[in-house]
């Protein structure tokens, strides 16, 4: 198709306005852009590229983990999408998401529209843990601390919680990890009881 191939082609301007400006580059990772991706990835080792949503659902799950395997191992960042596969299942069910998580090559954790029909990260973290495939802290870090890893220059002070940083805190139940307590924001209790204040 002409719009892949143009996009295909921007691969490697991309890498290398990555590489010059040192900020990450988000790729779409599916089975159209694969390979290509793996080339870019390998043509340019000091580009720090994400491979998106890479628990697409063009690949079988095993094609998912070999490829996020292969490019994991070259350097690049790998991110799973909710899409609509955890809960929605409108068009996609979990089996790519599973089966990366499972085979421990998962670095982040992001949403994407999947045509009106997205899944919550707090949804697919906690499937993560009720089928005991990551712990809590190691599931939250997707889509916390190791986001902040990634993109120092966007998420600034957010993304951990330590000394300095700016306290955004969400409290979830406790056996309904998708379900949100309470928000604290910049240290100030922005919902209480599921209700804002």
């Amino acid at each position: 198709m002409p719009s892949v191939a143009l996009s295909l082609d921007g691969f490697d301007e991309i890498a290398e306005e990555a590489e010059r400006v040192g900020y990450p580059a988000i790729f779409h990772n599916a089975a159209p852009s694969a390979k290509r991706l793996s080339a870019v990835v390998e043509k340019h080792p000091n580009a720090l590229i994400v491979a998106g949503h890479s628990n697409h659902p063009s690949f079988l799950p095993e094609e998912a983990v070999s490829i996020a395997h292969d490019l994991r191992s070259k350097g690049a960042v790998i991110d799973v999408s909710t899409l609509d596969c955890i809960s929605t299942q409108w068009r996609n069910d979990a089996s790519n998401l599973d089966a990366l998580i499972d085979g421990g090559c998962v670095d982040t954790i992001s949403t994407d529209f999947a045509g009106g029909h997205w899944d919550g990260i707090l949804e697919a973290i906690h499937r993560m843990v009720r089928k005991e495939q990551l712990s809590a802290p190691a599931a939250v870090a997707l889509a916390t601390g190791n986001v902040a890893a990634v993109f120092p220059q966007m998420a600034g002070d957010r993304g951990l919680i330590e000394k300095g940083k700016r306290a955004d805190l969400t409290v979830v139940d406790h056996v309904n990890l998708s379900r949100v307590r309470h928000v604290v924001i910049d240290g100030r209790v922005a919902v209480r009881n599921g209700v804002p204040v």
